[in-house]
């Protein structure tokens, strides 16, 4: 059975076809990807995904077919020089010359803020796109229009059915980060899906950031490089787990006892590293149904080693494969067994033995405390798009409501305890009589059993999100 699950990409620079190795890895598990989300060189690969290339056909791209030398627009040079500087700075006895043979340099970044502006980047990703499974199986008046197109929007990628594609970009100059598509609405899906990823995957002083508005934009990887909170929204809805692929340096230990100082440049590298994984770290861990990767890759393969060649391309590839495959081996047999929706959410969020004695509880209280009899409880909780299914219950095995199911918006006490996180209190007969008036249907209601009187109904508030739409 597969598993359906949203997929967020982190940034790695050059060591992105780790991330493609994930995908496979995934892939050959049964998971099904219904949304991707990247960051910096993640957001390369979640395009790519989400355009319909296999994981097989994106290692393709990312492995033999990228030369990342291509992205700097003929300034290679100047970025190689630019990575020498600080090592040319702490080792030169005349710093004042260092900076003399650099000042071209100096002043292009004082001008530009980079040296690349990513034309060639754009140029890749538009062709990608028009070459994409998903544009040469549209129909033809959607392929020829896009096949003749400068750009691609958000809103195209909706009209050849693709899923959600969010990404994530930085903006220096108010200090955020910023999340595309802004919003679901026109003029949030008519912003360009490659204008997004090329300021996602602009890497400070290397390519020059992307002016928007007010807003200046450059790697997504300084605001959040493990953007692991982008389907909340959608999760709130549908209960399906999010899937975080993580890259990090596996340090030598041998080579971290023989380091002989520690010294300046490693400082500042070190320290801006806890200032982007440190938030990411937080993250992970207050944002629920969130399965985190891990990928350890070589440390000595650094972000910006545009030379690196097909071999260690590959060896990245499969060690997003193997550290994906290992994780899926301990987690996906819990999902797997489950044969229906309802043992889906109980996969996600608890086995019924830890929950039902709960329920019993609240039952056995009510009993005690009042003159009621018979009572039962269960939890209701979103299965899909606007849908609430029974996934725990407790003195309804019996009952025929026991796999009940009704639309989130409803207007009984379900649904207002959902929208207005409230109590409320329902005549059981009143809603039998007219259930239209509540937004539900005869089949729905006919199912409570008919010495039902009373419903009564809680909302059940995360601790983390408890405080939320409170004024």
């Amino acid at each position: 059975m597969s598993v359906e699950a949203y997929a967020i990409l982190d940034g790695g620079g050059v060591r992105g076809a780790a991330l493609v190795g994930c995908l496979k890895a995934a892939a050959e598990q049964g998971i099904k990807f219904i949304g991707y989300g990247g960051t910096s060189a993640g957001s390369i690969v979640a395009l790519l995904a989400n355009v319909g290339y296999s994981p097989e056909e994106i290692r393709k791209i990312m492995v033999e077919e990228i030369n990342f030398h291509d992205f700097l627009d003929d300034a290679e040079i100047k970025v190689k020089r630019f990575k020498e500087l600080p090592q040319n700075l702490s080792k030169s006895i005349s710093k004042d010359l260092v900076l003399l043979r650099n000042l071209d340099l100096i002043n292009e970044l004082r001008n530009n803020f980079g040296f690349c502006n990513g034309s060639k980047l754009n140029y890749f990703l538009l062709r990608k796109i028009q070459n994409s499974p998903k544009v040469e199986n549209s129909e033809s008046s959607l392929k020829e229009k896009l096949k003749n197109a400068t750009d691609i929007t958000f809103q195209n990628l909706k009209e050849l059915g693709c899923f959600p594609l969010k990404i994530v970009a930085s903006d220096v100059k108010n200090h955020q980060a910023v999340i595309y598509p802004q919003g679901s609405g026109e003029e949030a899906l008519n912003y360009s899906a490659i204008k997004a990823v090329r300021a996602s995957v602009s890497y400070p002083f290397v390519f020059t950031p992307i002016a928007d508005d007010d807003r200046v934009l450059v790697d997504g990887g300084l605001s959040s490089n493990l953007p692991v909170f982008l389907f909340q929204e959608e999760q709130r809805k549908n209960s399906k787990p999010v899937i975080a692929f993580d890259l990090y340096n596996q340090e030598n230990s041998k080579s971290l006892q023989t380091q002989q100082k520690y010294e300046f440049g490693q400082f500042c590298a070190d320290i801006l590293s806890t200032i982007i994984n440190s938030s990411d770290d937080l993250l992970r861990s207050v944002t629920d149904k969130v399965y985190h990767v891990r990928v350890p890759l070589p440390a000595n393969i650094k972000t910006l080693d545009f030379s690196i060649d097909v071999e260690l391309r590959e060896n990245l590839f499969y060690r997003g494969y193997g550290a994906t495959a290992s994780f899926l081996a301990l987690n996906l047999p819990q999902w797997q067994k489950a044969t229906n929706t309802i043992e889906q959410l109980q996969a996600l969020h608890a086995p019924p033995y830890l929950v039902k004695p709960t329920l019993k509880t609240i039952v056995r209280e009510i009993e005690e405390t009042t003159n009621l009899r018979n009572c039962r409880s269960y939890i209701l909780l979103p299965k899909e798009e606007n849908r609430f299914a029974i996934a725990y219950q407790y003195n309804m095995d019996e009952d025929p409501d026991v796999d009940w199911q009704i639309n989130v918006d409803n207007k009984g006490a379900w649904g207002e305890s959902w929208r207005e996180r409230k109590f409320f209190l329902l005549d059981a007969n009143n809603l039998k009589q007219e259930p239209s008036v509540w937004n539900m249907t005869k089949p729905q209601v006919n199912k409570i059993p008919k010495d039902r009187k009373t419903i009564a109904t809680v909302p059940i508030f995360h601790w983390k999100t408890i405080t939320e739409n409170r004024e």
